[in-house]
């Protein structure tokens, strides 16, 4: 028999700093104390699968069109909200694996939102129970995941750590081991 909970844990943070793997281990912690889990790779959205497809090949061709679609991209996130991530956690506690902040990250990073825009666009954003930022050195990063560049995962870390700022998030260091990366995200969420 599960115990019911229902509510929204988010970790959020650049490549290569640990949100799947935290993320299946905060699930398996829930989910030994019985309660019912889900964990969703939140990084697809209801009515723009990609979201817009914004990246280095197209985005300086199209900036100026992708940055006219910023108020449709924070609509689909509601709407994504509301009709996907809301009855998953009804009766059980969802974790999130990327987040809406996560997309407002790349918005900021390709240069379609400008931080001012976004920080309006992230305080009107669902707020889950539990936002978390995670972070490691770009070096530890790219060591993790290598598709990034150091530059590219330098300016990253920099918007991400304006975004927990901005909402007030803490940041949860992952560049020491995984159990006290844990630790300290179960510090936050057994408040």
């Amino acid at each position: 028999m599960s115990t019911k909970e229902n509510f929204l844990i988010v970790l959020c943070g650049m490549d290569g700093t640990g949100k799947s793997t935290l993320a299946k281990k905060l699930a398996e912690y829930y989910e030994n104390r019985k309660f019912a889990v889900h964990i969703k790779h939140a990084h697809t959205y209801t009515i723009s699968p990609n979201s817009f497809a914004v990246n280095d090949s197209n985005i300086d061709k199209y900036k100026w069109f992708f940055s006219l679609l910023v108020p449709f991209a924070y609509f689909d996130n509601l709407f994504t909200y509301w009709y996907k991530y809301r009855k998953e956690f009804v009766d059980k506690i969802l974790i999130c694996d990327r987040y809406f902040y996560d997309k407002v990250a790349h918005l900021i990073y390709y240069g379609i939102c400008s931080k001012p825009l976004a920080k309006i666009y992230l305080r009107l954003l669902p707020k889950p129970k539990y936002a978390l930022f995670l972070d490691a050195p770009p070096e530890k990063a790219k060591n993790r995941k290598k598709e990034h560049s150091l530059k590219e995962l330098t300016r990253y870390r920099e918007i991400y750590s304006y975004i927990a700022s901005t909402i007030n998030a803490p940041i949860i260091k992952t560049d020491v081991s995984i159990q006290n990366s844990f630790e300290e995200i179960l510090s936050y969420v057994s408040r």
